[in-house]
């Protein structure tokens, strides 16, 4: 993905998000200042990441990994690396934190987007802000996964009707209405 294609994007998901106009149009700025130095994890205040929040195929569960550093649940996801194909990096985080080999089924386009603090951290990295995109995808529930040990506690579904007795993130919580509202 170029960082054209990755605007375009970006103005759908405006398109299709007023109430997000604002945080599209952050993203949008940075992009046009920054351009390829936006993806890159040596920005010690902010960087461009992309996550993904897995679905099963009847959209009744979602499945998240207990990150180890922010002891909490959450979708896939990370930095991009110096690379501006925000979903590619949103699959290879996808697969390298479950480690599944199974290709998820995209839902289409960007799902959200979320400017988040991330705290200082054990490799020097001082407290700083991630400028996430979001994807959706979907995956069969009986797909075997193998978490990545360095960075993930735990992998699991969860039903969407109560993941808020495990999950008090309002993205989180938001994303999961979100996704109710798209199979009602």
């Amino acid at each position: 993905m170029s960082i054209p294609s990755l605007i375009a994007s970006l103005e759908q998901y405006k398109i299709d998000n007023l109430g997000k106009k604002d945080i599209v149009d952050t993203f949008l700025d940075l992009l046009q200042t920054y351009s390829i130095s936006a993806f890159a994890n040596d920005n010690w205040d902010w960087h461009i990441t992309a996550s993904m929040l897995i679905n099963n195929p009847e959209h009744t569960k979602v499945l998240l990994m207990f990150h180890k550093k922010l002891q909490k649940w959450l979708q896939f996801g990370g930095h991009s690396d110096g690379d501006m194909d925000t979903l590619g990096t949103a699959i290879r985080e996808f697969h390298e934190e479950s480690g599944i080999i199974v290709e998820p089924t995209l839902f289409s386009g960007i799902f959200d987007i979320d400017i988040h603090d991330i705290p200082a951290d054990l490799k020097w990295r001082p407290t700083h802000q991630h400028y996430d995109i979001l994807y959706l995808g979907v995956i069969p529930e009986d797909t075997p996964f193998v978490r990545q040990e360095s960075e993930v506690d735990d992998i699991r579904w969860f039903d969407i009707d109560r993941i808020w007795e495990y999950v008090g993130e309002k993205r989180m919580l938001d994303m999961i209405e979100k996704i109710k509202l798209l199979w009602k």
